[in-house]
């Protein structure tokens, strides 16, 4: 599992895995039991799901970067598009759209849509949300 981000304070806070009461409050009680112990005034996830996660400083808009990325099967990019310039923004699907498998998906938060910026992805609705699946390519 990848997990990035172009902050390195993001980074940071991500790689410690703490969360507090309100992050979780929707996690059913035998997974946090399960998942995660006390720490403070939260919760830390335990090691060994920390410890599977490769944590990585990345600029989706930088397609030459990007490239290293490759057969993901599922992009979580929450409320981060919303932050780019219309061309920046276009750069970005596009380098995401490289790095997905073909049937791959991007699940992105509610305030954004690729309905204006990119033919490329085919809209799939999951429950309330939309998420924008990469096509399989057929031969």
């Amino acid at each position: 599992m990848l997990a990035s981000d172009i902050d390195s304070r993001a980074l940071a806070d991500a790689r410690a895995g703490v969360y507090g009461e309100r992050a979780l409050h929707r996690l059913p009680p035998a997974l946090k039991q399960r998942y995660f112990t006390p720490h403070g005034d939260g919760y830390r996830i335990c090691d060994a799901l920390r410890g599977s996660i490769d944590f990585t400083q990345v600029n989706v808009a930088d397609a030459a970067t990007m490239r290293r990325y490759r057969d993901i099967d599922v992009i979580f990019c929450r409320n981060m598009l919303i932050y780019f310039d219309e061309v920046s923004r276009r750069q970005a699907v596009e380098t995401l759209y490289d790095s997905l498998r073909p049937g791959g998906v991007i699940c992105l938060g509610h305030s954004e849509s690729m309905s204006r910026m990119s033919s490329l992805f085919a809209p799939r609705r999951f429950g309330t949300t939309i998420l924008y699946q990469r096509p399989v390519d057929h031969d």
